[in-house]
């Protein structure tokens, strides 16, 4: 509550709340998502090609 800088316990809960419903929300469409596609890779976004063999290589070798 005092990291949040919540007022009061009911503010809280409510944002605890609101936290766990977005969770549920975000887990569903997670799950959704596993269903509709099975055991295939959901497709790359229109526009975003997949990547090559020599850019998941380049990834590989790229040091952070």
């Amino acid at each position: 509550m005092r990291l949040l800088e919540l007022p009061s316990t009911s503010d809280a809960l409510r944002e605890g709340l609101r936290l766990l419903h977005h969770e549920a929300k975000a887990e569903a469409m997670a799950q959704n998502i596993s269903l509709f596609y099975r055991q295939r890779s959901a497709p790359p976004p229109e526009g975003d090609p997949a990547p090559t063999e020599e850019e998941f290589a380049a990834a590989d070798a790229a040091e952070w």
